[in-house]
C-alpha cells in the first residue's frame, strides 16, 4: 500500500471520529431531531465552526460557561483542522511547520467563531419561530462566503483575492456535503444513523484531502491585494440585517384584497366563523358584506358595539396569551348573539392563538382550522435583559445586538424580546409538542405550505388531519382550492381526498428535511431548563412521541 494511500486512511478515520462520538452520544440521549447535524463535527471550514456555534448558541447557562466553551470550541476546531490538513497535505508542496500550523488554525477558528454568529443567531430564531424563510436567510450568505473561506488556516493570505472557478466549485460541494450527510441520517432507521454518521465523517476526510490540493494549486486568482472576504462579510451581515425585517410573515395582503375576502359561498356552514390574521396583519375596520357569517378576529378587541376594532400591524407582537384572552372575548360574544357554534380560521400567528384558546375553554367552538401553524415552535431560550443566568443569555444579547444594528440603519425591527417571542420561548413546553395535536370534542385540520412542511417536520408529532399544499408561508388562503376546502371543512366534509392521504412521509419528504435539519440550531432539551416546566416530561425534538399523554 503506497504512502499517499495509507495517509489518506488516516485522514478518513481522524475525520470519522467526531462525527461518530456525536452521533452515538445523540443516539444514547435519544436527541433524535440533532441527529442530522452530527456529521458536520469534522467538516471542512466554515461548517465545522457553524456546527460547534449553534451548539454554543444554545447550550450555555452563563456568561462564564459562554466564555469556556467559546474557547474550548476555538482549541478543538484549530486542532482538529491542524490535525486533518497535516494528514491531507500533498507531499509534493512545502507545508508549514507544525506549530505554525496550529497557530494559524486557532486563530481562524476564533474569527469564524466570530464573524458567523449573525447567522448561527438565525439558525436559532429558525429553531424559536420555525419559519423556513430565516433559514434562507442563514444559509444565503453562508453559501456566498463559503468560497472566500475555503482557503483560511490553509495559506496566510486566505482573505485577499477572488476566488477561482476551481476554489467556487469546492465550495459548492461543501456546501452540499453536510446536505447529503444530513438527509441520509434522517432517511436511515435508528440503528443505522450512528453507522451513518461515521461515514459521513469519513466523507468529510476525503473533502479536506480534495479542497487542500484546490487551495494549493488553486488556478487563477483575481485582485489578489483586495481584502475581499472582509468586504463580503461586511456585506453580507448588513444585507442579513436588512433582510431580517421582512423574514417573519410575507405580508397580509393589500387593503382591498385580504385572505377572508376569497372564502367562498359554499352553502350555509351553520356556523359563524372568525378569521384570526397572523403576524404583521392590519385590519382597517371594514366588514367584509359578502360574508355575513364570518368575522375578523382584532388583535385590539372589541368596540362599545361588539365589532372588531380596527388594529396595526405593531398590535400583532403581543403575547400569544394576550390575544387568547381577546379572542375568548369575542367567541363568547358572537355566540351569544348568533346561538351558532363558532369555527375558527387562522393562519400563522393567528393558528398559534387558536390551538392556545383551544387548550384552555372552547364551549362555544367546535371546529379549528389551522394555515400554517408555526410547528415546533420554541425549540430555543434566552432569558430576558434583566437576567445574570439562564440558558443562551449570550444569544439574546447577540439578537438584540443585530436589532440594535438594523436600528441604526433606519430600519424598524422586532425587538428581541416582544410579547409574541417571548411568549413563544417562555411557553415551549405546549408550542414545541402541542400544536398539532387533538383537543377533545373539536374538529381540526391543518394545512401547511410545501416550504414549512419540508423544513420542519411535522408528521413525527401531528396526531390532527394534515394537508400539504405547494405554496410559500402565509399565502396559502388566496388559493382557490384551497379556501374551498376551509369551507368544506366547516360544513363537515373532509376535505382530504385518499389521493392526498399519506401514512408517512416519503422518502422525497425525509430527505429534503434531513437536509434542512442539518443547518438548524439544536433544541434545547426542555429537562434542562427551570423555567419550562412540562407536565409530563414529553419533549418531542427528544423521544418523537406525537402528543403528550
Amino acid at each position: 500500500m503506497s504512502a499517499a494511500r495509507v495517509r489518506l486512511i488516516r485522514l478518513m478515520l481522524v475525520a470519522a471520529v467526531p462525527a461518530a462520538i456525536e452521533g452515538a452520544v445523540l443516539r444514547v440521549i435519544e436527541f433524535r431531531s440533532a441527529l442530522p447535524i452530527s456529521p458536520q463535527a469534522s467538516a471542512v471550514s466554515p461548517y465545522g465552526s457553524f456546527h460547534d456555534l449553534r451548539w454554543l448558541l444554545v447550550y450555555h447557562d452563563s456568561w462564564a460557561a459562554l466564555v469556556g466553551e467559546a474557547l474550548a470550541a476555538i482549541v478543538f476546531r484549530g486542532l482538529l483542522a491542524s490535525a486533518l490538513l497535516a494528514l491531507a497535505w500533498p507531499p509534493e508542496v512545502p507545508r508549514p511547520g507544525l506549530r505554525r500550523l496550529i497557530g494559524r488554525n486557532l486563530v481562524f477558528a476564533a474569527f469564524l467563531l466570530v464573524v458567523l454568529a449573525p447567522w448561527a443567531g438565525l439558525a436559532v430564531v429558525a429553531s424559536e419561530v420555525s419559519l423556513p424563510s430565516f433559514v434562507l436567510l442563514e444559509l444565503i450568505p453562508l453559501l456566498l462566503l463559503t468560497p472566500v473561506l475555503l482557503r483560511g488556516g490553509i495559506v496566510a493570505d486566505w482573505w485577499r483575492g477572488l476566488p477561482s472557478a476551481r476554489l467556487i466549485g469546492w465550495a459548492l460541494v461543501a456546501f452540499l456535503t453536510p446536505m447529503l450527510g444530513g438527509a441520509l441520517v434522517r432517511l436511515l432507521p435508528d440503528g443505522w444513523q450512528v453507522m451513518l454518521a461515521t461515514v459521513a465523517g469519513a466523507g468529510n476526510g476525503l473533502l479536506w484531502w480534495g479542497l487542500v490540493r484546490a487551495v494549493l494549486h488553486p488556478g487563477r486568482l483575481r485582485w489578489r491585494r483586495v481584502p475581499v472576504a472582509p468586504l463580503l462579510v461586511a456585506l453580507l451581515v448588513a444585507a442579513t440585517l436588512v433582510a431580517d425585517t421582512g423574514a417573519g410573515n410575507p405580508g397580509p395582503g393589500t387593503p382591498d384584497r385580504q385572505p377572508l375576502d376569497v372564502l367562498p359561498e359554499r352553502g350555509e356552514t351553520g356556523h359563524t366563523v372568525i378569521y384570526l390574521d397572523g403576524y404583521d396583519s392590519n385590519y382597517n375596520g371594514r366588514p367584509t358584506p359578502a360574508r355575513p357569517t364570518v368575522t375578523r378576529f382584532s388583535y385590539r378587541g372589541l368596540d362599545e358595539h361588539g365589532a372588531p376594532r380596527p388594529y396595526s400591524s405593531a398590535d400583532t407582537h403581543q403575547s400569544v396569551e394576550s390575544a387568547t384572552n381577546l379572542l375568548a372575548v369575542q367567541v363568547a360574544e358572537l355566540h351569544a348573539r348568533t346561538g351558532r357554534p363558532v369555527a375558527l380560521v387562522g393562519q400563522s400567528e393567528g393558528a398559534l392563538v387558536i390551538r392556545r384558546y383551544l387548550d384552555r375553554r372552547h364551549p362555544a367552538v367546535d371546529t379549528a382550522v389551522l394555515i400554517n401553524p408555526l410547528v415546533r415552535a420554541g425549540r430555543a431560550y434566552y432569558p430576558p435583559p434583566g437576567a445574570k443566568t439562564g440558558w443562551g443569555i449570550g444569544t439574546g444579547w447577540l439578537l438584540r445586538g443585530m436589532l440594535a444594528a438594523e436600528r441604526d440603519l433606519e430600519v424598524v425591527p422586532d425587538s428581541a424580546d416582544e410579547p409574541f417571542l417571548r411568549s413563544l420561548i417562555d411557553g415551549a413546553p405546549f408550542y414545541r409538542n402541542e400544536t398539532l395535536c387533538p383537543v377533545p370534542g373539536v374538529r381540526m385540520i391543518a394545512f401547511l405550505a410545501s416550504s414549512d412542511y419540508l423544513v420542519v417536520p411535522p408528521a413525527m408529532y401531528a396526531q390532527i388531519p394534515i394537508l400539504e399544499v405547494a405554496g410559500l408561508h402565509g399565502t396559502l388562503l388566496y388559493q382557490r382550492r384551497v379556501s374551498e376546502r376551509v369551507v368544506d371543512f366547516i360544513r363537515g366534509r373532509d376535505p382530504i381526498s385518499d389521493g392526498d392521504r399519506r401514512p408517512r412521509l416519503s422518502v422525497g419528504d425525509l430527505t429534503v428535511q434531513g437536509a434542512f435539519g442539518a443547518w438548524q440550531a439544536p433544541a434545547l432539551a426542555l429537562a434542562v431548563n427551570p423555567v419550562w416546566h412540562p407536565m409530563d416530561g414529553v419533549d418531542a425534538s427528544f423521544h418523537g412521541r406525537r402528543c403528550p399523554g
